[in-house]
């Protein structure tokens, strides 16, 4: 079983925690739905920062990284905070790696489109360049 102890450092809008800090203890590991992953959701849309300090966790499988990894995605897409304290250093890099995977995957391919007539322009212009020469 996967406890989450929910600690709030408040500041001083007692309405809107400045930082949470998670302690999950046991596995991080199936089932998906956990109550730690609930709370981390909730954590990182109520939060500035989010720490999830993992020193109690026994054993993290692929399930248990999926939940660190959406909790980056939704921290990431709402410009929040969250950082991990007490992992270790193979499950580390395993998320570091899938994380540059997944910003590979997700950055989208960035052309300039201009309207018709601005290339045009810029075709004439080059080509009057290239002529007086």
């Amino acid at each position: 079983m996967l406890n989450g102890d929910l600690i709030l450092d408040e500041t001083a809008d007692k309405a809107t925690p400045n930082t949470v800090v998670l302690q999950p203890s046991g596995n991080l590991a199936e089932p998906t739905d956990t109550p730690f992953q609930t709370s981390l959701g909730q954590a990182i849309a109520q939060a500035d920062a989010v720490v999830v300090d993992l020193l109690w966790i026994d054993t993290i499988d692929q399930s248990g990284l999926s939940i660190l990894l959406s909790g980056m995605t939704q921290a990431n897409k709402l410009g929040k905070s969250l950082s991990f304290l007490s992992m270790n250093q193979h499950t580390r890099s395993t998320l570091d790696s899938i994380w540059e995977k997944l910003q590979e995957v997700n950055a989208s391919v960035q052309t300039d489109v201009f309207a018709p007539e601005f290339e045009q322009f810029l075709d004439n212009h080059q080509a009057q360049g290239v002529s007086k020469n």
